[in-house]
C-alpha cells in the first residue's frame, strides 16, 4: 500500500524554500514573477532547457525533467503557457535541490535507509518498493515548493486557511495570481480540515491533475466524467455541487462517498474539490454513509488491520486519526511502526506481530 506523504511535503517544501533564501537571499520574488528569467541566471548550478509541450505521462505530475548527470544539472521544461512553464521549472527546480543538498536528501534518505533496513533479506523487489515510496515523497514536495513560491502565505485569503478550501477559492487563486492551475490546486489541497481531493480534469472530465491531502488520488488521464459531480459540472458547463459523490481509481472501483463541488476555470479546464467531511462550503458534514476516513468516528476501520478501532483524537503533526496503537500516517512513527512478515511478505503494523520476538504475524503465526 503506497504511504500517504501528504503529510510529508509540506515540511520539505518549506526546508527546500530555506535552501533557496540562503543560497540565493533575497531571490524568491524573482523567482515567483519571473521564473524562467530568474533560473537562466543560475548558469553555474544548473542548466535550463526548454522544449515543445509533451502530451504524455512522464515519471514527473508536471511536463519537465530534470537530470543530473550533465554537468551541471540540468532542467528540462515544456509546459503550454507561461504559467505552467514556470510551475515545471520549479518542480524540477525542487528535484535538483533535494538531490544536491545534504540537508534536504536527509529525510529522504533516512526513510528510504529505514525501510530497506526492515526489509533486509526478503529480496530486491520490496528493497526497489522501498525506493521509489522514497521518490514519491521527494515528487510531492516538489509540488508543494513550486505551490509556495508562487502563491505564498500572504496571498492566501483568510477564509480558505480557516475553514478549507472550495471550487471558488481555486478559481480565485488562479485569476488573482500568476500561478498555474496545478500550483493553485495544490496550494489549496493543503488546507482541508480533514482528507480531501483537488482535481484538475480537462473539457471531457478525464484527470489531468490531482494534489491530495489524507487521500489516494486518482490516476491521470483517468475518465471521470460518469461521476455524479463531474457529469453535473460536465452537463451544466458551470458550477456544481454534489452531497454523495466519489472517483473511479485505479484498479476501476470507486472510491467512498464524498462531498463535492466543481467549477470551470476556463472553457477548456475543470476543477473539482472533494472532501470527507468538514467542507467548507456546508455548515454541517457529517461523513458519507459508508465513509471510513473521517477522524470525527468514534469507530473506524484501519487500513492496517482491518479491524473497526475506537477514534477520539488525532495525530499533532499530520492531523490524521490517532488509533490505539499510534498508527496515523505520521512520518516520525513510520520506520518504528511498521514491521515486515516474510511468510506472507505484508508489511504490517508492529502490533499485528503477537510478540516483539516472534518473526511471523498473527495472521500467519
Amino acid at each position: 500500500m503506497r504511504q500517504d506523504f501528504s503529510a510529508m511535503a509540506p515540511g520539505q517544501a518549506q526546508a527546500i524554500l530555506a535552501v533557496v533564501e540562503r543560497d540565493h537571499p533575497g531571490r524568491l520574488d524573482a523567482l515567483r514573477t519571473n521564473t524562467l528569467v530568474e533560473l537562466r541566471t543560475w548558469r553555474a548550478e544548473i542548466q535550463l532547457w526548454m522544449r515543445p509541450p509533451h502530451s504524455g505521462w512522464g515519471p514527473c505530475s508536471v511536463d519537465g525533467e530534470y537530470n543530473n548527470e550533465t554537468m551541471p544539472p540540468s532542467l528540462h521544461v515544456g509546459g503550454a503557457s507561461p504559467r505552467e512553464q514556470a510551475f515545471a521549472a520549479l518542480h524540477e527546480l525542487g528535484h535538483h535541490l533535494q538531490q544536491s543538498d545534504s540537508g534536504l536528501r536527509a529525510p529522504l534518505s533516512d526513510w528510504s535507509w529505514n525501510e530497506s533496513k526492515a526489509l533486509s533479506g526478503l529480496g530486491a523487489r520490496l528493497s526497489d518498493w522501498s525506493w521509489n515510496e522514497s521518490k514519491a515523497l521527494e515528487e510531492e514536495a516538489c509540488d508543494a515548493f513550486a505551490a509556495r513560491v508562487l502563491l505564498p502565505e500572504p496571498h492566501l485569503p483568510d477564509a480558505l486557511r480557516k475553514a478549507g478550501p472550495t471550487a471558488a477559492d481555486v478559481v480565485a487563486l488562479l485569476s488573482s495570481s500568476h500561478a498555474s492551475r496545478e500550483a493553485c490546486c495544490v496550494r489549496a489541497s493543503e488546507f482541508f480540515l480533514s482528507s480531501g481531493l483537488v482535481v484538475l480534469l480537462d473539457a471531457e472530465g478525464r484527470v489531468v491533475f490531482a494534489a491530495r491531502h489524507g487521500m489516494m488520488p486518482p490516476q491521470r488521464g483517468s475518465d471521470q466524467a460518469a461521476t455524479p459531480l463531474i457529469r453535473a459540472a460536465l452537463r451544466s458547463r458551470g458550477s456544481a455541487q454534489v452531497d454523495r459523490t466519489h472517483l473511479v481509481l485505479c484498479d476501476g472501483h470507486p472510491s467512498e462517498d464524498l462531498y463535492g463541488q466543481a467549477a470551470w476555470l476556463d472553457e477548456n479546464y475543470l476543477v473539482a474539490v472533494l472532501g470527507v467531511d468538514q467542507v467548507a462550503w456546508r455548515r454541517f458534514n457529517p461523513p458519507e454513509s459508508g465513509s471510513s476516513t473521517s477522524r470525527f468516528l468514534s469507530g473506524r476501520l484501519c487500513e492496517t488491520c482491518g479491524e473497526e478501532l475506537s477514534v477520539s483524537e488525532t495525530c499533532e503533526m499530520c492531523w490524521q486519526p490517532k488509533f490505539p496503537h499510534g498508527q496515523c500516517g505520521c512520518a516520525a512513527a513510520w520506520p518504528a511502526a511498521y514491521r515486515w512478515c516474510p511468510f506472507c511478505i505484508q508489511r504490517k503494523f508492529t502490533a499485528q506481530f503477537p510478540k516483539p520476538g516472534l518473526t511471523a504475524c498473527r495472521d500467519c503465526d
